[in-house]
């Protein structure tokens, strides 16, 4: 079973996301294609996913089609596509949507294809339409290339039809973020992006989690909505209370069953509960109000990679030996904290390297890595 992934702003991470979680989860899969913002992933018959659970995909869907030119013109006078007779539409791939076009005239449907005015901007600069439609189909061809590296033949080149069965709804997730008591927008995580640190953190339903940076508690939010006992920790006393009071309202609201623990301490004292997985949020420090010069990012980076090494030498010894650390590292006008160095100084190895995570109009970014 082939299954097709419409990838959001930031496709690299998304896709690690994707494979964490099934990895995570030993169930068997293989990539069979990543472009873009366009994933394809191979599993058993019968695997089945919830969208809700990423935080990085926008479309999801089984293929119900794959091969030549000619063995796509029978599939379309055998199959209806879409289960309607008026409806409008969008397509992901790379395939003019003309032989739709036909296909929905000869059954006499009326059809309107939807371009996006909004546009998704992803990390490497492109930007992709992100069309409001009843229906989302993914018709793309993949080319995939020999090991020899000629051009790829007809033979190796195949088609893929498939409508989206699931598509990411962020009502429920903003209201959750929304209506919880305590908010702090400057210094606050987003439900996205915590969605993609517990997963790449390898954690899983029942697993205990610690975040040791877990300010008001916007990462342990995201992990008890998955069934996700958790552990926060941070050493701002305000910000372990507003903790409490922002989980007990979720366990209310959401029947929650996973337990949770809150402590105000340094994360330098997290407890030798030999943790499942670890995501969190690291602090920068005292928030910027202007850019600073090249100079002064030198040093608030040199800062951070002084600070974090005791951090993480600590964290190594209460996880479990092969629990991930999912970890976000402070950019700063684009100067990076040496991963690869801060590892090796903490007995740790990189088992993700770094992706970026940034908006053009921000001085301040992060990198998003994986240790173990």
């Amino acid at each position: 079973m082939k299954t097709f992934f419409i990838l959001g702003r930031n496709p690299e991470l998304s896709r690690q996301e994707i494979l964490a979680f099934l990895k995570a989860r030993n169930r068997t899969h293989q990539e069979i294609l990543f472009q873009d913002n366009l994933l394809v992933i191979q599993t058993n018959e019968g695997e089945r996913f919830n969208i809700q659970e990423f935080g990085g995909t926008i479309h999801l869907g089984k293929i119900t089609f794959e091969g030549n030119k000619e063995e796509l013109q029978d599939h379309l006078k055998q199959n209806e596509i879409i289960p309607s007779d008026k409806f409008s539409y969008a397509t992901f791939g790379n395939q003019d949507t003309q032989i739709l076009k036909e296909k929905f005239k000869q059954e006499n449907k009326k059809a309107s294809q939807k371009h996006g005015r909004k546009l998704i901007k992803y990390q490497s600069g492109q930007k992709q339409e992100n069309p409001k439609a009843d229906f989302y189909l993914f018709f793309h061809k993949h080319s995939p290339a020999t090991c020899d590296l000629r051009p790829a033949t007809s033979m190796s080149e195949t088609l893929y039809l498939a409508i989206a069965t699931q598509t990411y709804d962020p009502k429920e997730v903003k209201k959750r973020d929304m209506q919880k008591p305590i908010r702090r927008e400057a210094l606050a995580i987003s439900p996205r992006l915590s969605k993609i640190l517990i997963n790449l953190s390898g954690a899983k339903p029942h697993d205990r989690l610690l975040d040791p940076f877990c300010g008001i508690g916007g990462i342990l939010t995201e992990a008890l909505i998955k069934k996700i006992d958790i552990h926060g920790i941070d050493k701002d006393k305000q910000a372990t209370s507003d903790a409490k009071t922002n989980l007990h309202w979720l366990s209310k609201e959401y029947n929650i069953q996973a337990k949770y623990i809150i402590e105000n301490n340094d994360s330098r004292r997290a407890p030798d509960l030999q943790f499942a997985a670890i995501a969190t949020e690291t602090p920068l420090g005292k928030i910027l109000r202007k850019k600073p010069s090249d100079n002064q990012a030198k040093q608030i980076i040199q800062n951070f990679e002084a600070y974090i090494i005791p951090i993480l030498r600590h964290l190594k010894k209460v996880k479990k030996t092969q629990a991930k650390i999912a970890i976000t590292f402070p950019v700063i006008k684009n100067i990076h904290a040496d991963a690869q160095k801060l590892a090796g100084k903490s007995g740790l190895k990189v088992h993700m390297n770094p992706i970026l995570e940034s908006r053009p109009d921000q001085f301040i970014s992060r990198d998003i890595l994986v240790l173990q």
